[in-house]
């Protein structure tokens, strides 16, 4: 049995209020032993019932804690500013919240906010919010009420309406945080990442990193109850109309669906069909990966970060990102063992086809793909000089935020960008489809 945790007393209770912690009800709140008085900055509020836990837990000034309901805060840190359980009981765990992060009422686990940089809203999760492993809100990203997301990147602005399960996406687009500027998706909408074959190699691009990064693109609208089934990618641009199910190629433009008729299919579906097809996706979304890494060493983390916080907030982001990594290479190695189920079900019927040998020769190359997966993760190109020197100007000559100093870029140092990511996203999915390409 795990040993009780110890908190503090109240003797050291007070020296946390003689710092400038306001703590309305002492003997409410529980902060355990681990924490020293640096930990928690001064101005911070503890509100009755909140519970700080954990020897990497850490709250900055100004922040306010469990101001309509009891907050848990575990192994995590809270940014300036920020703002936990405003509209009922949060318990967070391994996350970080960037500066003037909103979270309502819910729970949050190995997930990163960057935080707010306007009050066009006044939240970041609304009520009933879950974020697990590997979710990733960007600047002013949001969702409102009952929203479950894993392995989910939303890239600034992005906001996700009421009712809505997102796993294994990544969503861009988007030039501003006015309403009709930003990506959004609407309530009620479910991305659909286990398929009847048992896979998840159904990782869906809405938009990109490659040209996102740059806050420049048209934003993305996905109407509300939308069946979304992955493997998706979507253009910049590309909406679609409310209540459809809908999969593939989205391009630029309103879609309305496709509809099924009414029919019985008999099939086994562990005999798996369009394999290189559904690679073909996946390694796309990891090349996306390797160049939003890329921005994170080089851009944010090698630039942008002027200050411990900072950067220790953006290296917690691209963990995130390395986690992303992470899920999606276990995912491929999941879809080759059922490659490998596939190929003895089709040699039992006897009925070898075109499907049965592509199948045959993309598994004899997974130690091959296993080798360059791992080699991908560190894939690295130095960033344009251009542009770095223009964003270490921007930081010397003005107090604007990250997202206006990125939109402020000249179309200089954006085009040079755009190649510089490209190059990174094309090497990084190239290498993966070069091992599936047979020998002549």
């Amino acid at each position: 049995m795990k040993e009780p945790i110890q908190y503090h007393n109240q003797e050291k209770l007070n020296k946390f209020l003689e710092k400038g912690i306001i703590i309305p009800e002492p003997q409410s709140v529980k902060i355990e032993r681990s924490i020293n008085l640096p930990q928690i900055g001064k101005g911070t509020c503890l509100h009755p019932f909140s519970r700080i836990e954990g020897e990497q837990s850490y709250i900055d000034e100004s922040s306010e804690i469990g101001i309509a309901g009891a907050v848990t805060i575990i192994n995590s840190c809270v940014a300036k500013g920020s703002r936990l359980g405003t509209l009922g009981p949060v318990t967070i765990k391994d996350t970080f919240t960037g500066p003037n992060t909103v979270l309502g009422c819910g729970t949050s686990e190995e997930s990163v906010f960057l935080g707010k940089e306007t009050t066009l809203n006044d939240f970041t999760t609304g009520y009933g919010f879950r974020t697990r492993k590997g979710t990733l809100y960007e600047e002013d990203a949001s969702s409102a009420q009952h929203t479950d997301t894993k392995m989910t990147l939303l890239m600034p602005w992005v906001t996700l309406g009421s009712n809505i399960n997102l796993c294994d996406t990544l969503i861009a687009g988007g030039t501003g945080p006015e309403l009709g500027a930003f990506s959004e998706v609407g309530s009620g909408s479910i991305h659909f990442n286990f398929t009847p074959s048992g896979d998840k190699a159904t990782a869906s691009l809405f938009g990109n990193v490659v040209k996102g990064v740059f806050l420049n693109q048209e934003r993305l609208f996905i109407g509300g109850n939308n069946c979304l089934l992955g493997p998706m990618e979507a253009d910049f641009g590309a909406s679609t109309a409310a209540g459809i199910r809908i999969h593939g190629k989205l391009s630029k433009g309103l879609h309305t669906g496709q509809v099924l008729s009414r029919r019985v299919f008999t099939r086994d579906f562990r005999i798996l069909s369009g394999v290189r097809k559904t690679l073909a996706t996946q390694f796309n979304y990891l090349g996306e990966l390797c160049a939003f890494m890329n921005w994170y060493r080089q851009i944010r983390i090698g630039v942008m970060a002027q200050d411990p916080e900072t950067r220790r907030l953006y290296k917690a982001g691209l963990r995130m990102l390395s986690l992303n990594y992470s899920e999606r290479v276990k995912q491929l190695k999941h879809y080759f063992g059922l490659i490998e189920q596939s190929i003895i079900l089709i040699e039992k019927e006897k009925v070898k086809t075109k499907e049965f040998e592509n199948q045959k020769f993309i598994l004899s190359c997974w130690t091959k793909l296993e080798k360059v997966l791992e080699k991908n993760k560190i894939l690295e190109h130095p960033a344009p000089e251009t542009l770095l020197s223009e964003l270490r100007e921007s930081l010397k000559t003005s107090d604007s935020s990250y997202t206006e100093k990125i939109r402020n870029l000249s179309a200089e140092s954006v085009n040079l960008g755009i190649k510089w990511m490209e190059n990174l996203r094309e090497e990084g999915g190239r290498n993966l489809s070069q091992t599936l390409t047979p020998k002549n």
